[in-house]
């Protein structure tokens, strides 16, 4: 049966980059989308909305350049500045017309694959850097023994490239029977410019890797392009 794609992770809108992380929050949408233009639209509805506007969260909506065997195409990342705002912006979506349009429209263009709920940890590198209007990302998802041990190597070797694109370490709050337990999300301007700069490329790589080695194991990667990023006014 088609899932009824929830009001609650559609809200207003900027990019990622430019949330302060201390307390944010995220909820992920994996879509399997039969047409895209209509999702496209059906968003753009929503953000000019009364509702949309009122909210405080962002969403950004990007297509899977790469994914392996996941079956879906687009994913939708929505950032909450922190658990009471993600509270307040659920709280507008109930019993909202806008938002209940939102589903209509949406049901009709794509269905759910994989829903997320996590936490940003750190955040790193610069975001001045990320000049291009449609950034692409790679992504990490990973199980990880000793979450406080790798988040300190982990921000040892972002402070050693912190001129290069961003990157965000997260944890994986809730996500069914998913093994991941962390995520890396790294920022580049474009496709080309991830793949001439991997982190096997970067300073300091050898003696991360080496220190993280028994620490994480990675459990799947992707590529994203970003299609359309909002923002609440």
């Amino acid at each position: 049966m088609k899932k009824v794609i929830k009001l609650a992770v559609f809200f207003a809108l900027t990019t990622l980059v430019q949330l302060s992380f201390g307390q944010a929050v995220f909820q992920t949408i994996d879509l399997a989308v039969s047409n895209p233009a209509a999702v496209v639209a059906a968003m753009d509805k929503f953000a000019e909305s009364s509702t949309g506007r009122s909210a405080s969260s962002s969403v950004t909506l990007y297509s899977y350049v790469a994914n392996g065997e996941n079956e879906a195409t687009h994913i939708v990342n929505i950032v909450h500045s922190s658990p009471a705002e993600m509270d307040a912006n659920m709280q507008k979506t109930q019993g909202s017309q806008d938002a209940a349009a939102l589903v209509l429209e949406l049901n009709q263009a794509a269905r759910i694959v994989r829903t997320r709920v996590g936490q940003i940890i750190l955040t790193g590198g610069n975001a001045a850097n990320i000049t291009a209007q449609n950034p692409a990302a790679m992504v990490y998802l990973m199980s990880v023994s000793d979450p406080a041990a790798y988040a300190r190597e982990f921000s040892t070797f972002l402070g050693q490239n912190a001129d290069f694109g961003q990157s965000f370490l997260s944890s994986s709050l809730a996500d069914g029977e998913d093994p991941t337990t962390h995520i890396v999300f790294n920022v580049g301007n474009s496709l080309g410019e991830l793949l001439m700069n991997q982190p096997q490329s970067l300073d300091g790589w050898d003696a991360y890797a080496s220190r993280v080695n028994g620490l994480r194991t990675i459990e799947g990667t992707a590529m994203l392009q970003t299609v359309k990023s909002w923002t609440s006014q």
